[in-house]
């Protein structure tokens, strides 16, 4: 048996054909939509801005902890006498003590950035004022690997070995003395500029203005 279409038979079933698919990929047509949209939003929100402060830059700073700057070598003959006791202006009991030493060592100058404090730091706008601490000689010591002792005549009534030790404690002393008359302090100063300026502007991102007088904070009236 034959069936035949009318011309509307024919627009009627490709209607109901279309709406099926249509039914049918919308869904994934949404789905496609929506994805790329939260794609989108997820790599164009803006980045989280770093406040940076007063706070903030004390805690960068604080973590440098101490800084050396500056580390002097020195190599000197250091000498001790030790007058033995003289009896009634006559005698002696034994020879007087002394000792030179072929001394090597040195000392080192540094900041302590600990010591820094809120108000020694102002924040204005891309620039950062700060304020150092006094620089210091952070150690002095021997080199006892080459410290030898050139010349020794001790009295036998004397401890031999307490006063070797206060022979090196003596040019311990010499160390710190000559580092100072150097100008140790004077150039961890200079150093300072020269090594932690650099540093903190990459920490901070800002440009950092070491100076003895912070400027008065800036306020606003409305």
């Amino acid at each position: 048996m034959l069936i035949y279409y009318t011309l509307d038979d024919k627009e009627s079933y490709g209607f109901m054909r279309m709406l099926r698919l249509l039914i049918y990929v919308l869904p994934w047509l949404l789905v496609l939509v929506l994805g790329s949209w939260l794609y989108f939003e997820s790599h164009t929100e803006e980045e989280p801005k770093t406040i940076i402060n007063n706070s903030t830059v004390l805690e960068k700073v604080e973590s440098l902890g101490k800084m050396e700057l500056v580390r002097y070598n020195f190599k000197e003959i250091t000498e001790l006498k030790e007058l033995s006791k003289e009896y009634f202006r006559l005698f002696k009991l034994g020879p007087d003590s002394k000792i030179a030493l072929i001394s090597a060592g040195h000392a080192v100058g540094c900041i302590d950035l600990t010591k820094v404090k809120v108000n020694d730091i102002q924040v204005a706008n891309d620039t950062i004022y700060l304020r150092l601490p006094e620089p210091e000689i952070c150690y002095y010591k021997l080199d006892m690997e080459n410290t030898r002792i050139y010349d020794i005549q001790t009295n036998p009534l004397k401890d031999e070995k307490a006063f070797i030790q206060k022979a090196y404690k003596n040019a311990e002393r010499e160390i710190k003395k000559a580092a100072e008359n150097s100008g140790i302090l004077e150039q961890t100063r200079t150093n300072a500029e020269l090594i932690m300026k650099p540093m903190l502007e990459e920490m901070s991102g800002k440009v950092v203005i070491l100076t003895d007088e912070i400027p008065a904070a800036e306020v606003e009236l409305y």
